[in-house]
């Protein structure tokens, strides 16, 4: 399994707020009921094939154990409890690059994590993983997710028309971002 741990703060400026670490059994509830959400599964381009806890269970071992991937707890380092997680998935060696992704439980939005795990995620990636960029795709209504991406230094290069289809069945079209990563 890769390193799973952040460097300290010093490393990257936005570290202040939370700390990305390996998955640990008290944070399989705050994993499920955050896959268990058809609604922010959907706004995150993702339909689970089945949410019981077995099936839960055997989606959280293949995130932490693909290849070239990071599957990471965001741990809020004021509270020092876990507020969502982050990944990185897709990986293509030979080009060095990957998809990234951030999700965070409902109370833990609006607070400046997001913001900090991103940052922190695109050091993990390039540190830890060595790779020189990072993508994301972004439903189109997800203000939220494409104003922080952009702050972060994403930028915009295409749309994907009707490229995911929901929960309910709708197509939903996708932007497509990109990070380059040796500016950090």
């Amino acid at each position: 399994m890769h390193p799973q741990m952040m460097g300290s703060h010093r490393d990257f400026p936005h570290q202040a707020s939370v700390r990305l670490r390996g998955v640990e059994d008290g944070d399989r509830p705050l994993l499920f009921s955050l896959r268990r959400d058809r609604a922010l599964q959907s706004l995150l381009l993702t339909v689970p094939d089945a949410t019981d806890d077995a099936a839960l269970s055997a989606w959280i071992e293949r995130r932490c154990n693909e290849m070239g991937g990071a599957f990471l707890i965001i741990e809020d380092r004021a509270s020092g409890k876990a507020a969502g997680y982050t990944q990185i998935t897709q990986v293509h060696r030979r080009n060095a690059n990957g998809y990234g992704g951030i999700v965070l439980a409902e109370e833990a939005r609006g607070l400046g994590l997001g913001r900090a795990a991103l940052a922190g995620l695109m050091f993990h990636a390039s540190r830890m993983l060595g790779l020189r960029k990072l993508m994301a795709e972004i439903d189109i209504d997800n203000a939220a997710s494409i104003r922080l991406h952009l702050s972060l230094g994403y930028r915009k290069v295409g749309l994907l028309e009707a490229h995911f289809t929901d929960a309910n069945g709708v197509p939903r079209d996708v932007m497509l971002f990109e990070r380059r990563l040796e500016d950090n």
